[in-house]
């Protein structure tokens, strides 16, 4: 059965007689291309109702069905879409600068990520048309470039016409700089505006450069009015850019805005499991890690998963290194830590007010005066109330020196900030997330 004959029996299931007979059958076949069904409607009427009332739906339905979607034209330009199919395929995969191993298979999905992981996917599937822009974040080695760089892959994957480009930040500044002094900038507005797809890393760096930022503005409009897909990875929401324009932020905030938490212990194991898995083939002995060493190493380092998986290369080399001259061992916990004393630090942290000041400031992207200033905006409010709540959960100091920690305040106001943060956390699953993983940070 052809995609024709596969989306007439879809519309047979979900419009009536008449309405098919209406706004379906002057639809004329015109060719496929590229898991692609083109129609030509022989009205702009035909055209506009049905891509405001039922083409989403048929490609949502296609796509994961059978692979292909459908696009709708007015009579008259089929000529344009059938000399397309005389066109040589391009592999433009060379020159997108993503990295084949970051998929979306190869991603562990847990709590952390899953908000994030589902968007882009999505993304991926109908690239220009879900969301766009979309905006992931996170604090670093927590995977958002593996994200970016997983949309990218399967976007080329499903379509290799599809011009897709990533670049970090530096990269676009620096390129920018290079054309400006070959008297060549028409060029690299040209390159960039003719793509289909922006994967753009880094952007908290944008705000550094003034005649960057205002290239990357036009470049941005003229994409989103072209229904190009952007991405945009930073460690930073954008409220907490504080050089930020408010015509780029503004920008941001109009397509879909996702975070990525820190890993909780069992998602650690599961990334290291998998992990391990990926690189049997890599080393020339096939080493056994028995779970206390798999659940020693996803103790130990909390925060960042790329330091996670550095530190499971150093153990494997180091293992192979010392046991090359046999076909397979097992690494204990006593060898583990041998191999990673200089890599990391497994002692227990010394936890005390200002090991929470410090940690709070870096995570809100604020100074630490400012939790101990007179300043009860929100953006300072809250993070000086996690701040006080897990001071008050994570040591023993009382109420009275909490708030002489934070430039004076009565121990009845820190009392109320705690109670609010514990409301708060009954309330806001994805705000509770983010206060256990600080928790988790701290513990053992």
């Amino acid at each position: 059965m052809d995609n024709l004959e596969k989306l007439k029996n879809y519309l047979k299931g979900v419009l009536d007689d008449p309405s098919i007979k209406k706004w379906i059958d002057p639809l004329k076949y015109i060719g496929s291309l590229d898991n692609t069904l083109f129609l030509g409607a022989p009205e702009q009427k035909n055209l506009i109702w049905i891509k405001q009332n039922l083409l989403e739906d048929i490609n949502k339905y296609t796509k994961k069905n059978f692979n292909f979607i459908t696009k709708i034209v007015p009579l008259g330009e089929e000529e344009v879409v059938q000399d397309m199919q005389d066109i040589p395929r391009k592999n433009i995969g060379h020159n997108s600068r993503l990295q084949k191993k970051y998929t979306f298979d190869s991603l562990v999905q847990s709590d952390s990520n899953r908000i994030a992981y589902s968007f882009s996917y999505s993304v991926s599937e109908f690239p220009g048309k879900s969301y766009n822009p979309l905006y992931i974040y996170s604090d670093v080695g927590l995977g958002k470039t593996h994200l970016m760089q997983a949309i990218g892959n399967r976007i080329i994957q499903n379509n290799h016409r599809i011009n897709v480009i990533y670049l970090t930040t530096s990269d676009f500044m620096n390129e920018y700089v290079e054309y400006t002094r070959l008297n060549k900038r028409s060029d690299f507005i040209k390159k960039y505006t003719s793509v289909d797809v922006l994967l753009i890393d880094d952007i908290q760096y944008i705000t550094k450069w003034g005649g960057t930022s205002e290239q990357f503005y036009y470049i941005f409009n003229n994409l989103i009015q072209q229904d190009k897909q952007i991405v945009i990875c930073s460690d930073k929401h954008p409220d907490n850019m504080p050089d930020l324009e408010k015509r780029i932020k503004s920008r941001f905030e109009m397509g879909a805005i996702v975070d990525i938490f820190p890993y909780d212990l069992e998602a650690r194991i599961a990334i290291l499991q998998k992990k391990i898995a990926e690189r049997k083939n890599l080393f020339h002995n096939d080493f056994s890690i028995p779970n206390e060493v798999i659940e020693f190493l996803a103790n130990a380092i909390k925060d960042n998963i790329r330091k996670l998986e550095g530190a499971l290369n150093r153990l494997l080399g180091y293992a192979d290194l010392k046991h090359s001259d046999l076909q397979s061992t097992t690494i204990t916990l006593p060898f583990a830590k041998e191999a990673l004393r200089p890599y990391m630090n497994i002692e227990k942290k010394i936890i005390t007010i200002d090991t929470i000041q410090e940690f709070i400031s870096d995570k809100f992207d604020i100074k630490i005066d400012e939790l101990k200033a007179k300043n009860n905006s929100p953006k300072i409010a809250l993070p000086r109330q996690v701040a006080m709540y897990l001071i008050k959960k994570l040591t023993r100091n009382p109420l009275a020196e909490i708030g002489m920690a934070f430039g004076g305040k009565h121990h009845t106001t820190v009392l109320h900030s705690i109670h609010k943060i514990e409301k708060m956390l009954q309330t806001d699953n994805d705000f509770s997330r983010k206060v256990n993983s600080y928790i988790e940070f701290f513990s053992d």
